[in-house]
């Protein structure tokens, strides 16, 4: 368990817990949510949550999904919440430059292919799996290069060559110096003033391909979950439900803040909302085993398709029992809740 300053009682010993920024979590990191005797801290990246996490210093870490099974399949004395805090569909983030002649998914077997930051990266599975899917295309029959070498004893498979071309987190630099042909990555790059015209979407109509997608598996693909320590649990037996109950009313606040469309900076995010709530319901953003546990199953699938662990996972060993059964309750209102110039989650007034 880490070390804190904070006073130890018996029923609430002190935790840490390491969060990354979203709108989803920034209450829990500015303290509009508390949890008794934890200190949240708000860590930059994944990296940060994973080494803090592993180094013992951090009791419960936002992490990489992807990282936290292969951690699962090896051992480690971990366990995790239902809390998916990054999540993100793939099909807007593979690009090519537009001298290379690829003009879809189809295009890419026997081509350079840079998966930003890495191979094992918890998005890249995902886009390996619709190349698989959609076209046939193993990943053996890509020439894979990656921005980051694997870490963590993570073992690529044997017939599958990765080459070390080291570049920023998004990898965009490799594909304008034609060191690769296509780049897939997890966020929309910059492409740098006068190379506009040299790069374009692998998928054309990536949206639309995306809501098909979604229409045809439910899926919403999972980024991030938060671990914990079991020694963590041991010392402090409720510390997954009190996780569970903060992440929960920070999302509702994020919820309630989105519902009042002048509060953010996008001209159209009245239609954008009222679309999202015509697809996904009042939950856009699910916690919880249940709503996650097909979008789960298919990842580990993948996982032990692609080689990152021997094992197929089951879905309930990756959780904590108690947090397994937990009852979400955030939902997205169809409007603001109560006009006012906050964002929507300040108490009405007394009359």
């Amino acid at each position: 368990m880490a070390s804190s300053s904070m006073p130890v009682t018996n029923e609430s010993p002190p935790m840490n817990l390491g969060v990354l920024r979203f709108d989803r979590t920034a209450a829990l990191i500015d303290g509009r949510v508390g949890i008794d005797n934890v200190n949240v801290i708000n860590v930059p990246g994944g990296k940060a949550g994973v080494e803090g996490f592993m180094n013992g210093s951090l009791d419960a870490a936002d992490i990489p999904f992807a990282r936290y099974v292969f951690w699962k399949f090896s051992g480690h004395e971990i366990t995790a919440i239902p809390v998916f805090t990054d999540r993100l569909f793939q099909h807007s983030y593979i690009y090519t430059r537009t001298d290379t002649g690829i003009d879809g998914l189809g295009d890419l077997r026997g081509r350079r292919v840079m998966c930003a930051p890495s191979y094992f990266s918890t998005p890249s599975f995902w886009h390996r799996a619709m190349l698989k899917e959609e076209h046939g295309i193993e990943p053996h029959e890509i020439e894979w290069f990656a921005a980051f070498a694997e870490s963590g004893g993570m073992r690529l498979p044997d017939n599958v060559r990765v080459t070390h071309a080291p570049a920023s987190m998004l990898g965009l630099e490799r594909l304008l110096d034609g060191t690769v042909d296509c780049l897939m990555t997890a966020r929309t790059a910059m492409v740098p003033e006068g190379h506009e015209h040299r790069v374009k979407r692998v998928i054309a109509d990536a949206m639309e391909r995306q809501l098909a997608w979604v229409k045809r598996t439910g899926y919403f693909p999972n980024l991030h979950v938060v671990a914990i320590h079991k020694l963590a649990l041991e010392a402090r037996p409720g510390f997954a439900e009190d996780l569970c109950r903060a992440f929960d009313q920070s999302k509702n606040l994020a919820y309630r803040l989105l519902q009042d469309e002048r509060m953010t900076s996008l001209p159209l995010m009245r239609a954008y909302l009222d679309d999202t709530v015509s697809i996904w319901g009042d939950d856009p953003w699910p916690y919880g085993l249940e709503k996650n546990r097909a979008v789960i199953a298919q990842f580990l699938a993948y996982a032990h398709d692609q080689g990152l662990v021997d094992r197929r996972l089951a879905v309930d060993e990756l959780f904590d029992n108690q947090a397994s059964g937990h009852a979400f309750k955030a939902r997205m209102t169809p409007g603001c809740i109560t006009g006012f110039m906050d964002g929507g989650w300040a108490p009405v007034p007394s009359p």
